[in-house]
């Protein structure tokens, strides 16, 4: 170790001034070694003992603390600080020997600074347990990923009680359609307050319970937390989110498409099929024959259905997706699979019409039903030219859409201009209608009435806490493997200070 107290490039107030508390500490030398640099500090501060405050107290020994402080230009620092024990001199107190207190500089048996300590956990609150791990490591701040995961776990503070005026909650996947927890939220001061890992009802009235005051609950279309509203706060209003309603307007509508193309493309191929040719082509040939295996799928689906298994139960036996399930369990009729070209686009379909003497169709038949869906929500003046055109192809293909439409547009206006007055009417229509989506959709929002009244009219909605569970769920993908529960609320909640 090689000792030098003349420091030429850094004046000796400059390293006081950054000591982790320079009124307590003071510096008695800098030494350099091979891992880094060695200040050498001590207490300054009057000796108390902690029983009983009294300054009456005699020296009795030194001991020296080892510990690790905030880099300087990427080398590693050490201090090593000459904590003093006194004998306390009152001969009332029970306290005979303590040693000094370095409050504000670290705490009991640390073997790190507060400050470093904080940097270790606030780099581990965003980055996670490696690349945190990586990035100290050139910073100066070696320390392990198990290190930095438990740094972030642990609290810096004691929990105080929330006090919640107007709560948004909603669920997050732990494994889409399989488990769900719940995220609740300070709506008015924007950030997440807590975590469950469970969604249902009684998880949610208990948490209420728990923490009174509670007065508006925004929520989403969900049943588990409309009861376990009304159970654990039976006083608070409660406020349909906005986003939701939206969101399933869409759904509803984007499955009506799908029922209004297939019903359209089946009266344009009676119009239209020739009856001279009844020799299949090797293409129409492998198109029967996987519309005949799924068309086997789709009876042994809705035969299971039927007995009574629930949608994960058939995906599991008939080996097809849990969403497929739903949507042919759902479905008025066999839904025929979507093409994603026509005629026109399809070079075997006009190589074949060619060679049967067919003019090529100029109707477009498929269209996407999400792309259609966007549009026909969309106000005109916001569209450009080319979605305007596919708009339009889409309507003289399919006129019933027209009155999707007009229907989803309405719904649309009541909630961007927030009016409720003809909320009534508007589910009647929709109910009335002859598309079992769009009536099905009325038929929900006649059930929570009230609740969606007030998302049109009260401002709050669940938009901040939509983007806190996206935020969740590219932490849960960058701590594939180590993202427990507890983790995971670690990385979510704020870090306190």
């Amino acid at each position: 170790m090689v000792r030098y107290l003349e420091v030429v490039s850094q004046p000796m107030d400059v390293v006081r001034s950054s000591l982790p508390n320079a009124d307590l500490l003071e510096l008695e030398g800098i030494d350099q070694t091979e891992k880094g640099i060695v200040l050498r500090v001590q207490s300054k501060e009057t000796p108390r003992c902690p029983a009983c405050s009294s300054s009456e107290v005699t020296y009795h020994s030194t001991y020296v603390r080892h510990l690790r402080d905030l880099p300087w230009q990427g080398r590693p620092v050490q201090i090593q600080l000459k904590a003093r024990r006194f004998r306390c001199r009152n001969r009332q107190c029970k306290r005979k020997i303590f040693a000094e207190s370095s409050l504000g500089v670290v705490t009991r048996k640390a073997r790190a600074t507060n400050r470093f300590a904080q940097s270790l956990r606030m780099i581990g609150y965003v980055l996670g347990g490696r690349p945190a791990s990586r990035l100290l490591e050139r910073l100066g701040m070696k320390a392990s990923r198990d290190t930095i995961l438990r740094r972030v776990q642990k609290p810096s503070a004691p929990e105080t009680e929330t006090k919640v005026r107007v709560l948004g909650v909603d669920d997050w996947a732990w494994r889409k359609h399989q488990k769900y927890g719940t995220m609740l939220m300070d709506l008015e001061q924007r950030h997440v307050i807590d975590l469950l890992p469970v969604r249902s009802a009684t998880s949610f009235a208990d948490w209420l319970r728990q923490h009174p005051g509670v007065q508006i609950i925004a929520r989403d279309r969900c049943g588990l937390y409309a009861e376990g509203g009304r159970k654990g706060a039976p006083s608070a209003v409660q406020v349909t989110d906005r986003y939701h309603l939206m969101t399933n307007l869409s759904e509803a509508v984007e499955h009506t498409l799908q029922e209004l193309q297939i019903e359209a493309r089946a009266a344009l191929a009676q119009e239209a099929s020739p009856k001279s040719c009844k020799r299949l082509t090797l293409v129409e040939a492998r198109y029967h024959r996987c519309r005949q295996a799924r068309y086997e799928r789709y009876m042994a689906v809705m035969e299971l259905g039927q007995q009574g298994y629930t949608q994960l139960q058939i995906a599991e036996k008939v080996s097809v997706g849990a969403e497929t399930v739903a949507r042919w369990l759902h479905a008025p009729g066999f839904p025929e699979r979507c093409i994603r070209s026509d005629r026109r686009r399809d070079p075997a379909r006009v190589l074949q019409d060619e060679e049967r003497g067919l003019q090529p169709a100029l109707t477009r038949t498929h269209f996407s039903s999400a792309r259609v869906t966007a549009l026909l929500l969309t106000p005109p003046r916001e569209l450009s030219v080319t979605q305007l055109r596919y708009r339009d192809s889409f309507l003289r293909f399919c006129p019933t859409a027209y009155n999707v439409r007009r229907l989803a547009l309405q719904f649309r206006a009541m909630l961007r201009w927030r009016r409720s007055v003809r909320l009534s009417e508007w589910i009647e229509k929709a109910v009335g209608s002859k598309f079992s989506f769009l009536a099905q959709f009325g038929r929900t929002l006649r059930r929570d009435l009230r609740a969606v009244e007030l998302a049109m009219t009260a401002p709050w909605s669940n938009g901040p806490l939509e983007g806190h569970i996206n935020r969740l769920k590219m932490i849960k993908r960058q701590m594939y493997g180590r993202a427990g529960f507890a983790l995971l609320k670690a990385r979510v909640l704020p870090l306190s200070a």
